[in-house]
């Protein structure tokens, strides 16, 4: 089966400050149990190397 292409994501790279497009590795849902959850999305710096979350928009998909 061949993996769809996911959107591109604006977030800032923590490691370098800099605002960059990256597709997450990996989406889930973060929910407390008395407020709305969010999405969250794990990314890795294209400059460091280093990996890093940060918030997705509430209709990307989930990802395993």
């Amino acid at each position: 089966m061949a993996q769809k292409k996911l959107p591109a994501v604006k977030v800032k790279d923590p490691t370098t400050g800099k605002e960059v497009e990256l597709v997450p590795l990996k989406v889930w849902q973060l929910s407390p149990r008395t407020r709305k959850g969010v999405k969250i999305g794990l990314f890795k710096s294209p400059e460091t190397g280093k990996y890093f979350r940060a918030k997705v928009p509430d209709d990307y998909p989930v990802t395993k």
